[in-house]
Order: C-alpha cells, then sequence, then structure tokens
C-alpha cells in the first residue's frame, strides 16, 4: 500500500474545494489531504472547516494574508512530511482543473521516476476552456524556462504534481525563495541539479471563468525576472 498526501493550496476557491476534498478522499491510498489557505475572502477555509473540521484525514492550514502559491505549496510539503508513513506527495489546484481520478496514473509512473509532472503538452494531453493571452503566455513562458534551465520536461509551469517523499526531504524547502507559479520551475531545477529523474505524463486540464480572475499579470512579468534569479543564484 503506498500513502499519499494531497497538497492544495487554495485562495478563493469555495466554488470547488469542497466537491474536490470529497473526490480526493475516494481514492485509494490518500492518507491525508492538506489545504493551504491564503484567507480567502470568499470563504474557502471556513466551507473546509465546517465541511471536514472533524476529518482525521483533512488538514486546514490557513495564512494570515496572501503569500503565493509557490510558499503556500511548500508550507503544506511541509506539514506533510512530518507523516512519516507518507511515500508519495501530490500538489494540484483548488479550482478543479485538475482531475482527482488523474492521481493512480501518477503513482504508477513514479515507479519509474523519482518525480512524476502532469503535461498539457504531450500527447494526450491538453487544455479546455484556455484563454488566448493564457495560451501565448504559456508558449512563450514554458519556451523561455526550457532554455534558461535546460530540463528536459514539456511543462514548467504544470502544477499537477508527483513527488517521492525522498525527493523533497532532499531538496531544502526553506531554500525556495519563489512566491508564485515560478515556484514549480525552481523546484524542478533543484530535483535536476540533484540528479534525480523527473518524469511526465499527459494531463487534460479544465480552465474555469474564476481561474481567469486569478492570472495575475504582474506576476507573469516577476517571473522571467524569477527565472533568471533561479538559474544564476548561488548554492
Amino acid at each position: 500500500m503506498q500513502r499519499i498526501a494531497a497538497i492544495i493550496p487554495s485562495f478563493n476557491s469555495s466554488r470547488f474545494i469542497v466537491k474536490l476534498i470529497k473526490e480526493i478522499l475516494r481514492e485509494r491510498d490518500i492518507s491525508q489531504i492538506v489545504v493551504v489557505d491564503d484567507s480567502s475572502p470568499d470563504g474557502t477555509f471556513r466551507l473546509v472547516e465546517k465541511k471536514f473540521g472533524r476529518n482525521k484525514r483533512v488538514k486546514l492550514i490557513v495564512r494570515r494574508k496572501k503569500g503565493g502559491r509557490g510558499s503556500a505549496v511548500v508550507e503544506g510539503f511541509t506539514y506533510a512530511l512530518k507523516n512519516k508513513n507518507i511515500d508519495f506527495l501530490i500538489e494540484m489546484d483548488a479550482d478543479f482543473a485538475h482531475k482527482p481520478s488523474d492521481i493512480p496514473r501518477f503513482i504508477e509512473k513514479a515507479s519509474e521516476f523519482d518525480a512524476v509532472f502532469g503535461s498539457r503538452y504531450l500527447k494526450n494531453g491538453g487544455t479546455i476552456n484556455y484563454s488566448l493571452p493564457r495560451r501565448i503566455f504559456s508558449f512563450l513562458a514554458n519556451s523561455f524556462i526550457s532554455l534558461i534551465l535546460g530540463i528536459s520536461i514539456t511543462d514548467y509551469t504544470s502544477g499537477f504534481r508527483c513527488y517521492k517523499r525522498l525527493v523533497l526531504e532532499s531538496i531544502d524547502l526553506s531554500s525556495i525563495r519563489s512566491r508564485g507559479f515560478i515556484a514549480l520551475s525552481e523546484i524542478a531545477y533543484k530535483i535536476h541539479k540533484k540528479g534525480l529523474r523527473i518524469g511526465e505524463i499527459p494531463i487534460k486540464v479544465v480552465y474555469f471563468e474564476e481561474n481567469e480572475s486569478n492570472f495575475n499579470f504582474r506576476e507573469i512579468a516577476d517571473a522571467f525576472v524569477g527565472i533568471l534569479k533561479i538559474r544564476f543564484a548561488k548554492d
């Protein structure tokens, strides 16, 4: 039996969070769900507390202000790793863009690799309801990150990933400095530098209207600078 922890960074995800947690709990081998919420104005954290407050498999971490996806995921990983029985850690979005039913595919692929990333750009992968600005940015971002970091993966900005425990224990999570989604690339680069193996599986990602409202263009601009900092940072 493989024991899995699912890490869910959330912000204004009240429309989906309850259904998402219920579906994840149905998946085999899920030992723990860690929701890290940045005091969502729409009350996401209150919904989680109300619906799952007595469920020992669901842990809610509420942060006082919005700190970004990167730091939220790191905080979730750090908490989950305290449970020595956890073998794999899955990170996924809170807005149902990622399907809980794909989790077994990640675990199966992890028998060959140290970390497995979901990719929208492999054959049989794809996106639904993806706006033109996001398509353009995603293409430019992945092309730029690939050029700078040189990791053999197709989707640097996918937030649906699976890590073996030993991977996250080996990269010093406290050293992750990126705040937003660019932390995904920073973690990938640290794994790559350790010589660990990264695999990919195709995923289909559904984007809803709420996703668009969370599309922060200032964060996008900062991300390009952030990638250069990741690549040329001193160890």
